[in-house]
């Protein structure tokens, strides 16, 4: 009777097979009871402490240059095969509405040559305000999946050309946007304005909390940009780029070292081929390529353990992070 009665309390599948004999039942019954009740207890607890995962989704997309309603489709298509296997976040690369329009500026070419100004205005025209179009379109895509949705457009932001990312939820609001702050000569030259700031969002997906942040392209290529985050308490950076140089080796470590010396995940999503060559990857806070694509039009749909990120940040003894650093010596550094 004992013995079966101590069965009832243990979970399905683990059942502890027990033979008694009658004239000890009753001495060892309240220790045998209580050593099972600290078992099944501790088993509960663990199982209700599984790691916390969030899936993410990196569209790696094609896209044409001023077609948006190609570029669009393209996006939205690869973001409905990121859901189905599970994606509750994905990001599109830098500038996808658009297709990363751009003028060429070759060296000694006047920012104000005709064919220059030509296409700059052709560039701002093709901008949107937010919200506008683009957003009422992913808004529409967010609530019917029920996912996060991080994709890159042109801004018009009163007549002014900005570089932007937008963070939308699964109710289709906008949570918040993060514009380019590094520019090069020719990003300039195509009117696009700087960012001011790196804002840090603490957001709730797929019933998992999480700090997210993002920087695009040319950032991550000035350290400030990730330690900003970090120091925001980013745990997962988004980086959507639009080139064919962070596939060289050299740049893929210059992506793992922001991530090791961070120690934060980040997730970059460049345009498959034929408009660029791919290589979308997730590096994890240890530094290591954890998932990526080839140079095709694709979505990867990964997890980042978050779980096992925190418990690197709260080591006794850190290495990478922030813990360590000592910003009274950075005299320099504003």
């Amino acid at each position: 009777m004992f013995a079966e009665a101590v069965r009832g309390i243990l979970p399905v599948g683990r059942e502890i097979k027990m033979e008694i004999r009658a004239e000890e039942d009753y001495m060892y019954r309240p220790f045998i009871l209580a050593a099972l009740l600290l078992v099944v207890t501790v088993i509960n607890s663990t199982a209700a402490k599984a790691d916390e995962t969030i899936r993410v989704g990196l569209i790696q997309m094609n896209a044409r240059l001023y077609d948006k309603q190609y570029n669009l489709s393209r996006a939205e298509d690869l973001i409905r095969q990121a859901a189905v296997r599970g994606a509750k976040i994905v990001c599109t690369p830098e500038a996808a509405v658009q297709g990363y329009a751009r003028v060429d500026l070759p060296p000694n070419t006047s920012v104000n040559a005709p064919p220059i100004v030509a296409e700059r205005a052709k560039i701002l025209a093709a901008a949107e305000t937010i919200p506008g179009p683009a957003t009422n379109r992913f808004a529409a895509l967010a609530r019917e999946l029920g996912i996060w949705i991080i994709f890159g457009m042109d801004e018009n932001r009163g007549g002014k050309l900005f570089n932007t990312a937008v963070l939308m939820n699964p109710q289709g609001q906008i949570v918040g946007t993060y514009s380019k702050v590094h520019l090069q000569n020719w990003m300039l030259a195509s009117g696009v304005n700087h960012g001011d700031g790196f804002p840090v969002w603490e957001v709730e997906i797929g019933g998992v909390k999480a700090k997210i942040g993002i920087e695009i392209c040319y950032d991550i290529q000035h350290p400030e940009s990730t330690r900003e985050l970090a120091l925001g308490g980013a745990e997962i950076v988004f980086n959507p780029y639009c080139t064919d140089d962070f596939s060289r080796p050299l740049l893929v470590h210059l992506y793992q070292t922001r991530a090791l010396e961070n120690d934060l995940f980040i997730v970059r999503v460049n345009y498959g081929a034929p408009r660029n060559n791919g290589t979308s990857s997730i590096l994890d806070f240890e530094g290591s390529t954890q998932d990526e694509l080839d140079n095709v039009e694709a979505a990867l749909v990964s997890n980042l353990n978050l779980t096992a990120l925190r418990k690197a940040r709260a080591d006794w003894n850190p290495v990478y992070g922030l813990p360590n650093r000592y910003p009274p010596a950075y005299k320099r550094l504003q």
